[in-house]
């Protein structure tokens, strides 16, 4: 119920669990990705007695894997733009969610990740010891584990300071840049009885994102209106879809050449005249002036960085990347502004001091850049047609792009080329977070179907990466949620990455003269359409290049119109 007051709202609860759920519900969490565990029983009890109380929480959603339920936050944050809820089990729980937990953290994602901790008590409270594990998962630190994965994490202590904790976690999840929190949740704690609880409205302020110093926008614009050969790369800016507009715009205006650069979303519509394709290594040698946004690793020094006497301005919301142990990429101009608040400076910077002759000059050659990287890009694309034979990565990303329909979302796991996917809308495509840990495709893409029920969303994995993603526990959600995901895995039976690897040491050694390289093999190969079957979903296995078009149709229509969830187990070269 709500009292007299207008900034006040009270509720009559039991426990501190059914006061956590509702503030949880009322700070804007809509799910809670929850694997079980003996820690867990005041939260169930909570749900078993919602009919009654009458209480509002985050719908549950029950993982069974932890990678799966903090991918699936992952995901769903993506698109939802707010810190989804995780509720694991004590430490094991937690240690199962570290690698998942990690992508989280170097994609800047929030994230408001929970575990139950072990009792605190061998007896005499409400929720103490009553199970023989719970001695052995007791940890010295259990938050020890992951406290370098985190932004912050606490322990609650006692309900008394539930609300303080819980919006304390909430607002430094968002704060820029964004990542994942962590608090335990002690048994004895959150099974304290409580008879009200109350929180005030709006609750607490959003801290607003970071700006740039107008004196370094303005050396920023001087070095780029005077630059011949100006060279920008983006990597995540495109996480807020108001920067890939501003991109576009500025590009457009004043020439200059855009490379998405191992881009993990849509920084730049695949349309523009500026699009200068996804590797910066080609252009990066000959630029006089480098522009990086939100880029980690714009470029990798053995294989390509700038000219020494090139300038080179890095803006992020954490320019340095403080949370790299290593990372020497250099700058001259290091800005710390969100990308939407940057470019809309450099536009109107640049509007003022960026001559016309030399803006007609760049527009030139960054359009003859565009127009030859597409050339090239169709003349690959022909020779691979015409050679025919077995699969490769190339056709069945161009038969990806002929099928995909307009409101496709695609989470890539390593295959996808997007020099064939051509994506104009931000939020329709995502990649695999710079720590590389595998699984992650396949959740995230269930987050995102929960988050937006009515898009068509397909999952790209490598068999390696299929893997890794506990696919028994992704298609088991898939159907208990009726989440229709199309996975397509590009299988051929080799850790693919780990060989590219061996190959740019050792190309001339002895691991040069055997295939597979050693340590690469994934043979034999199982029948990863059974996985999807066993779950009531649409399996195909498809083995002929002429096979692909009708596979797609066919997936897409079981995802799109019986909205069931489909895989179509590519045998690939």
């Amino acid at each position: 119920m709500k009292n007299d007051s207008s900034e006040l709202t009270t509720i009559e609860v039991r426990t501190v669990a059914e006061a956590y759920l509702a503030l949880l519900k009322a700070r804007g969490v809509d799910r809670l990705y929850v694997n079980a565990g003996t820690d867990t029983p005041p939260i169930i009890e909570a749900y078993a007695r919602a009919e009654e109380s009458g209480l509002r929480f985050p719908r549950p959603v029950i993982c069974p894997h932890e990678n799966l339920a903090v991918g699936m936050a992952h995901g769903d944050a993506l698109v939802s733009g707010h810190a989804q809820a995780v509720m694991l089990h004590v430490s094991v729980g937690t240690a199962n969610a570290l690698c998942a937990l990690m992508n989280a953290k170097r994609d800047q994602c929030p994230i408001f990740l929970t575990a139950g901790r072990t009792p605190l008590f061998e007896e005499g409270r409400a929720g103490s010891r009553n199970a023989w594990i719970h001695w052995a998962q007791e940890m010295y630190d259990q938050a020890g584990m992951l406290r370098e994965l985190v932004k912050w994490d606490y322990e609650l202590r006692d309900g008394l300071n539930l609300r303080e904790v819980v919006e304390r976690g909430l607002s430094i999840a968002h704060a820029s840049p964004p990542g994942p929190v962590y608090l335990s949740l002690p048994r004895e704690v959150i099974a304290q009885e409580q008879k009200t609880f109350s929180w005030s409205e709006p609750g607490p302020a959003k801290t607003s994102d970071p700006h740039p110093d107008p004196d370094q926008v303005r050396k920023a614009a001087a070095w780029i209106a005077a630059a011949q050969r100006p060279l920008i790369i983006a990597a995540a800016s495109g996480r807020d879809p108001a920067a890939v507009a501003l991109l576009a715009e500025v590009a457009q205006l004043f020439a200059l050449p855009v490379v998405e650069n191992k881009a993990r979303m849509i920084c730049l519509p695949a349309d523009s005249a500026m699009h200068a394709g996804f590797e910066a290594e080609v252009f990066i040698g000959d630029a006089d002036v480098v522009l990086t946004l939100e880029a980690d690793v714009p470029w990798i020094p053995n294989t390509g960085k700038p000219a020494p006497g090139a300038k080179v301005i890095q803006v992020a919301l954490d320019p340095l990347w403080t949370d790299y142990p290593v990372r020497t990429h250099r700058a001259d101009l290091s800005i710390t502004s969100s990308s939407a608040a940057f470019l809309a400076a450099l536009k109107a910077e640049l509007t003022r001091v960026a001559p016309s002759s030399a803006v007609a000059t760049r527009r030139d050659r960054a359009e003859a850049i565009t127009a030859g990287r597409r050339s090239a890009d169709q003349s690959k694309l022909d020779a691979d047609r015409q050679r025919g034979g077995a699969i490769t990565k190339t056709w069945l990303s161009h038969c990806l792009d002929q099928a995909k329909p307009d409101d496709a979302v695609v989470v890539n796991e390593y295959w996808a080329m997007r020099q064939y996917l051509h994506f104009n809308t931000p939020g329709s495509y995502f990649s695999l977070p710079p720590a590389g840990g595998l699984g992650w495709a396949l959740p995230a893409a269930l987050g995102i179907a929960m988050a937006q029920p009515e898009r068509t969303v397909i999952a790209t994995l490598g068999d390696g990466a299929y893997i890794f993603c506990n696919p028994s526990a992704c298609h088991q959600v898939a159907s208990a949620y009726a989440l229709p995901v199309l996975s397509i895995i590009c299988n051929n039976g080799k850790w693919g990455a780990v060989e590219l690897a061996t190959m740019g040491m050792y190309r001339h050694g002895s691991s040069g003269k055997q295939s597979p390289v050693p340590l690469s093999p994934l043979s034999p190969s199982p029948a990863f359409e059974k996985y999807c079957e066993a779950s009531g979903g649409y399996g195909e296995r498809v083995t002929e290049r002429e096979q692909l078009p009708a596979a797609l149709a066919r997936a897409l229509k079981v995802v799109r119109d019986e909205r069931r969830q489909a895989l179509l187990n590519v045998i690939c070269e």
